[in-house]
């Protein structure tokens, strides 16, 4: 499809700096994908457009919407149409996302096995939990969420979009989701950020 995208409507998020574009179409199937500066391909004519600007820290893209988080919550006065512009021009749907796992998987799960499973099998029952419940809260604020490792008790994760550098996501969001993953998976979790 090379019908381009029209912005449908523009959301502030909790986070000053970035701003939620919600779109008339899908950009992404399924998962999400974060865009940083310099770590696009050339080809990627909108990343290249709107990383030009010199003001873009980092781009995230879910179902029909993208949140870009620019450096300053100053310039958006200056480039909120600009970037308007640049997504109306030049953005086409990504064909895949970052990883994510199914939430199937919880079908057959027994919580109670869940301090006994491996280090590299909690991340996969943490991602569905995730998936589940937290993410798409994150998504309405034009954010999200990686996990970067379990180790033990420990669930270290990583903000995207605008939960990255939010004020809210270090406090209030983080106990949030260390209380989810105490009551679905076990008393002893900690969440602890990582950037």
């Amino acid at each position: 499809m090379s019908e381009n995208y029209k912005v449908k409507e523009i959301e502030l998020t909790p986070n000053p700096r970035a701003v939620k574009f919600i779109l008339d179409q899908v950009v992404l199937e399924s998962g999400s994908k974060t865009i940083e500066a310099g770590a696009y391909l050339e080809t990627d004519v909108f990343a290249t457009h709107i990383f030009d600007l010199g003001i873009v820290d980092l781009v995230y893209c879910r179902e029909n919407f993208i949140s870009i988080t620019l450096q300053s919550p100053d310039l958006w006065v200056v480039f909120k149409d600009k970037i308007k512009n640049i997504i109306e021009a030049d953005l086409k749907k990504y064909e895949e996302g970052d990883d994510e796992v199914s939430s199937s998987i919880l079908d057959d799960f027994d919580k109670e096995k869940y301090p006994e499973l491996s280090d590299d099998e909690k991340v996969i029952i943490v991602e569905a939990i995730l998936d589940e419940s937290v993410r798409p809260a994150l998504a309405n604020d034009g954010g999200g969420l990686e996990v970067i490792e379990v180790e033990g008790p420990i669930v270290r994760i990583r903000y995207q979009g605008a939960c990255g550098g939010c004020p809210s996501a270090s406090g209030g969001t983080l106990r949030v989701i260390e209380n989810h993953l105490k009551s679905q998976l076990d008393p002893e979790i900690k969440v602890h950020t990582y950037t």
